[in-house]
């Protein structure tokens, strides 16, 4: 099994600058929404798949293998978001909410730091790992020097019909539970998917 370290790095990267910029160009149902999204510019960085990821590799979803490799794709994938998102500030300035928010907001760029380099390289792809722990140390460096550009760059939100829109075998982070599955759908009845 080998996974692209460099892809993981460079995808983080070109979606943290594409979701910064829709920021600006998004609609909201309220005003309240609209406000709190430019003020905080909160963004929605994730993947989906990685169920299936897991299946493919042939690493048992539930092992320590799984733990790890998750881990480290996800740590990499958040840190080089707000490596980025740290860059883009020191070019246009931290999001508005960040000086009331600078201590708790550095806080806990360093607690990632440290969950990164507890991550178990040996149950992993340690060039994940390490590039992961990098990516945080960096974000951390960046992040006191030119604050962040957005109070949140990542989530791991269930993907849900989506994902099948984009040819995923397993949505969000779980893995697939049968080979026939049943979505119920928003205006009523099923679509059946056999995976």
């Amino acid at each position: 099994q080998t996974f692209n370290t460099e892809y993981f790095i460079h995808a983080s990267r070109l979606w943290t600058v594409v979701l910064e910029i829709a920021v600006l160009m998004s609609q909201s149902p309220s005003r309240e929404i609209a406000e709190g999204t430019y003020r905080f510019r909160t963004l929605g960085l994730g993947y989906a798949n990685i169920g299936s990821v897991l299946m493919t590799a042939g690493i048992p979803y539930d092992s320590a293998e799984a733990f790890a490799l998750t881990g480290a794709i996800t740590a990499l994938m958040t840190g080089e978001a707000y490596s980025t998102s740290a860059e883009i500030s020191g070019v246009v300035g931290p999001f508005a909410g960040y000086e009331t928010n600078k201590e708790p907001m550095l806080n806990v760029l360093e607690m990632h730091t440290k969950e990164a380099k507890r991550i178990d390289g040996s149950a992993t792809n340690n060039d994940i790992r390490n590039s992961a722990v990098l990516a945080w140390e960096e974000a951390c460096e960046k992040g006191k020097r030119y604050g962040v550009r957005n109070s949140q760059t990542t989530v791991l939100a269930p993907t849900g019909t989506i994902s099948f829109m984009m040819d995923c075998d397993t949505t969000g982070i779980e893995p697939g539970f049968s080979l026939v599955a049943y979505k119920k759908m928003v205006g009523g009845g099923f679509f059946r998917m056999i995976n």
